[in-house]
C-alpha cells in the first residue's frame, strides 16, 4: 500500500500548472513530403563550398565524406552502450523503487515515436545534436489531463532563436521558435523545453560546433584528392611515344604544296590528324601498321622520378581531419605505428570526451524523469546513469569486479553499510539474500592468495589491527 499511496499524492493545486501539448513544431527548412530516395551528389566538393551555414555543412558532410562519417559513427556507437534509470525514495535517497523502474521501462519503449526506437534512440539522437549541431534539446509533450506524458520530442537546436530580456528584474535569455509568421516562446510555464549546449561561451546559451574546424580540413582533403588523381594520371600511366619524322615527311610532300608555305602547313596539319585519329581508334588489342615515317616506342612507363612525396601530404591532412573531427588515429583506421600503450590513453582521451557529451544528455533524462514522476504524482529522485565503455578484457573486468565486491564486503563487515547496500553494489539487486553475522565469516589477508595451511593466519602489528600483505581478500565460513 505504501507504494500506491506515493502514486496518488499528486497535489490538489500548483502555483505553477505543467502546460499541456507540444509548442514546438517538427518539419522546419523540410519538404512534407519525405521521399525513401536519397540524391547522390556529383561534385561534393562544389556542393560544400556553395553551404554557407556551419552546421548545415557539417551535416552535408556526414552524408558524404567517409572520414566525418566515421567520426559520427565512432562517437555514437560508444557514448551510447546502454544505460540504466533508477528512482530513489525522495526521503530516502538510499531505497530504490523498482515498481516505478518498471512503469519507466514501459514508458521509455514508446518514447521518440518518429523513430520508433525508443529512448535509446532518443539518446543516440541527442549525442548526434550535440556533436554535430552544438546542442542538445528535447520538449516533453504533456497529455490535456496531466496525467501522462505522450512523448519526448527532440528539438534541432539551429531552429532556436535567443533573444535577452527582462523576467522579474533579471535580463535573461529566452528561446523562441520560428513557426511560419509568428515567433513562438519556449520559455518555462509556456512549454516543457530542455536545452543543454555543448562546449558553451561565457554568456551565450547556443553553445559550439565542435566540428567547425573539420570544414577546412575536409575541404582541404577534397582538393588535394583532386590534384592528385590529375598527377596520377599525367605521371603514372603508361603512355606510347610517337614520332613524326619530319625529314621523310616533307619529302613526300608534293612540290606544288611545297612552293607554299600557307598549304605547306595546311599539309601537315593534316597529316599529324590522319595519324592521331588512327592512333585514337586503336583497340586495346590492335596492332600498329604505319609507313617508316612514324615511329613508335611502345609501352613507355610513366614518370619515376618522385616530383612530391604523397605520404607526407596525407599525414598532414590526415591531423588536420583527426582534429577536426575529434578523433584518434586508432578509430580512424591509420594507425601510423601508435603502440598499444598509446592506443590506449588515447581511448582514454577519447572516453573522457564522450563522458562530457553525455553528462549533458543524461541531466536531460533526469528532467524528462522529473517531470514524468510530478504527471504521475510519485515522490522521487530520478538518477540516470550510463554504462561505461567496454575498453576492457573479459579478464580485466572480473578482476575490478571481484574488487569491487572485496571492498563492499569489508565495508559490510566494518558495519559501515548494511547487507542490502553491499548486495545493490555488488551484484544490482536490491536486498541481499541473507544477513550472515560477521562472527560466522573469517576475514585473513594473506599474501599469495592462500586460503589455508601454513603461513596464512591474521598478521597482528601489536596496534590491535589486520596487517594487509597482500591486498586479497579471502571470505569464508
Amino acid at each position: 500500500m505504501a507504494f500506491w499511496n506515493k502514486i496518488f499524492q499528486r497535489g490538489r493545486s500548483r502555483a505553477d500548472p505543467l502546460p499541456t501539448g507540444r509548442v514546438t513544431v517538427a518539419g522546419i527548412n523540410k519538404n512534407s513530403i519525405l521521399s525513401p530516395y536519397r540524391s547522390r551528389q556529383s561534385d561534393i566538393l562544389s556542393n560544400l563550398r556553395n553551404i554557407r551555414e556551419e552546421a548545415e555543412a557539417i551535416d552535408f558532410l556526414k552524408r558524404v565524406n567517409p572520414d566525418v562519417s566515421m567520426a559520427l559513427w565512432n562517437f555514437l556507437r560508444l557514448s551510447n552502450q546502454g544505460h540504466k534509470m533508477h528512482f530513489y525514495e525522495s526521503k530516502n535517497k538510499e531505497r530504490r523503487m523498482p515498481e516505478v523502474e518498471s512503469m519507466w521501462q514501459e514508458f521509455a519503449s514508446r518514447v521518440n515515436e518518429v523513430s520508433n526506437a525508443g529512448l535509446d534512440g532518443l539518446v543516440d539522437i541527442l549525442h548526434q545534436m550535440a556533436f554535430m549541431r552544438g546542442a542538445q534539446a528535447v520538449e516533453v509533450e504533456i497529455n490535456k489531463a496531466r496525467n501522462d506524458i505522450v512523448d519526448v520530442h527532440p528539438v534541432v537546436p539551429q531552429t532556436i532563436q535567443w533573444e535577452i530580456e527582462e523576467r522579474d528584474g533579471r535580463r535573461v535569455w529566452i528561446p523562441y521558435q520560428q513557426q511560419m509568421m509568428k515567433k513562438v516562446s519556449l520559455e518555462k510555464g509556456k512549454a516543457n523545453f530542455f536545452w543543454v549546449p555543448t562546449d558553451p561561451d561565457p554568456d551565450d546559451p547556443r553553445g559550439n560546433l565542435i566540428m567547425v574546424p573539420v570544414l577546412d580540413a575536409i575541404d582541404f582533403q577534397m582538393q588535394i584528392l583532386q590534384d592528385l588523381a590529375a598527377v596520377l594520371h599525367h605521371q603514372g600511366w603508361p603512355r606510347n611515344d610517337i614520332k613524326l619524322l619530319m625529314e621523310r615527311i616533307m619529302q613526300e610532300m608534293p612540290a606544288e604544296i611545297q612552293a607554299s608555305p600557307t598549304k605547306q602547313r595546311e599539309w601537315l596539319n593534316e597529316r599529324w590528324q590522319e595519324i592521331k585519329d588512327t592512333m585514337n581508334n586503336l583497340e586495346p588489342d590492335d596492332d600498329y601498321i604505319h609507313w617508316d615515317d612514324v615511329e613508335i616506342n611502345l609501352n613507355q612507363g610513366g614518370n619515376t622520378n618522385r616530383s612530391l612525396d604523397v605520404r607526407a601530404i596525407a599525414e598532414l591532412v590526415d591531423t588536420q581531419t583527426f582534429s577536426g573531427a575529434k578523433q584518434m588515429a586508432i578509430f580512424m583506421n591509420r594507425n601510423q605505428g601508435i603502440t598499444e600503450t598509446w592506443g590506449t590513453v588515447q581511448f582514454m582521451i577519447f572516453c573522457s570526451g564522450i563522458a562530457s557529451v553525455q553528462r549533458g544528455s543524461k541531466r536531460l533524462i533526469e528532467e524528462v524523469g522529473r517531470l514524468w514522476l510530478r504527471v504521475k504524482g510519485i515522490q522521487g529522485v530520478p538518477y540516470f546513469e550510463y554504462n561505461k565503455v567496454d575498453w576492457q578484457s573479459e579478464e580485466q573486468k572480473v578482476t575490478v569486479k571481484l574488487m569491487w565486491q572485496e571492498f563492499w564486503a569489508i565495508a559490510q563487515l566494518m558495519g559501515w553499510v548494511d547487507a542490502d547496500k553491499a548486495a545493490s553494489e555488488s551484484v544490482d539487486v536490491e536486498k541481499a539474500k541473507s544477513d550472515t553475522p560477521s562472527e560466522n565469516i573469517r576475514v585473513s589477508f594473506s599474501a599469495g592468495g592462500k586460503q589455508g595451511g601454513e603461513g596464512d593466519g591474521d598478521k597482528n602489528d601489536g596496534k590491535g589491527g589486520v596487517r594487509n600483505a597482500g591486498n586479497i581478500l579471502r571470505l569464508w565460513k
